[in-house]
């Protein structure tokens, strides 16, 4: 099974959902389960190093002043030699969303729900360097952490996923519309939290309440597929991380997401991708 890591919440002495990690201080996880699952928020910093880092199944090479974004439940893999220069900042979405105002601050952010473009991002060496001198301010703070210390490294990781988030824009620019609909944050939140038990449009549209087309038409301007095509890609993506980085079966695979039957969850998962799922894992 996939290997899955939760937030070490006491570490510093009381709760605490925010924290920044040296690569070469988690070398032994690394090494030992180079495929893993995380249960909260990763930003990645490379400052040097080689080989390549996946996240689903996007794979892309370990290079100086790249950037790798995943979010809870994605499927990482490591390929390394030698463990990279750089930083985890990782963090509970509480950690912001129970003191800002903007509730859906987290979710709006391009990097980390993107199902069309890849979860990474290169900066120029100033660009870099201005990052790392706010990871560096963080850093501080961790190590001499008291309670009252929170808003200030609020106020930190909210200023450097902004700098992110435009820096990513610039580059994956989205319109202004799908940033600011204030349902297909909450649609994408329920669908990952329920699309195993329930893959029905009306479902979703009844605990947004609003109807299942005024749903399929805010979801197909933000994401450019309907509803319905939405959450029958978020089963897929879950099934090709089985496919990819498990031992289950096809049957299990199957069960595990809530399809009836296995032929229907074949059918389901050829018609999305053009191909039957034992000819994806055999790729």
């Amino acid at each position: 099974m996939i290997a899955q890591y939760d937030f070490f919440k006491n570490k510093y002495g009381e709760e605490l959902l925010i924290d920044l990690i040296a690569l070469k201080d988690i070398e032994r996880y690394i090494r030992n389960t180079p495929i893993q699952r995380l249960t909260y928020f990763d930003i990645t910093f490379i400052a040097s190093g080689c080989g390549t880092f996946a996240i689903d199944s996007c794979e892309e090479d370990i290079a100086p002043n790249r950037i790798f974004f995943s979010s809870p439940g994605q499927v990482r893999k490591w390929n390394v030699t030698d463990i990279p220069d750089g930083y985890a900042l990782i963090f509970e979405e509480e950690f912001l969303c129970t003191f800002f105002s903007d509730a859906q601050f987290v979710q709006s952010l391009s990097f980390f729900y993107t199902y069309s473009n890849p979860p990474v991002l290169d900066l120029s060496q100033s660009e870099f360097e201005h990052i790392a001198a706010l990871l560096h301010q963080i850093k501080n703070e961790l190590t001499t952490f008291k309670h009252t210390d929170k808003h200030l490294l609020r106020a930190l990781l909210y200023q450097i996923l902004v700098l992110l988030n435009r820096h990513y824009s610039k580059v994956n620019p989205l319109s202004s519309k799908s940033q600011s609909n204030r349902y297909v944050g909450p649609f994408m939140q329920l669908v990952n939290a329920q699309h195993q038990q329930n893959r029905s449009v009306d479902h979703y549209a009844q605990l947004l309440h609003i109807t299942s087309g005024h749903l399929n038409s805010l979801v197909k301007e933000c994401c450019g597929v309907n509803a319905k095509r939405y959450i029958l890609s978020r089963s897929i993506l879950e099934a090709k991380r089985l496919l990819l980085y498990s031992d289950l079966t096809i049957d299990e695979i199957a069960a595990n997401l809530g399809y009836e039957t296995t032929s229907y969850f074949v059918r389901a998962f050829k018609e999305h991708t053009g191909i039957t799922p034992l000819h994806f894992k055999k790729q």
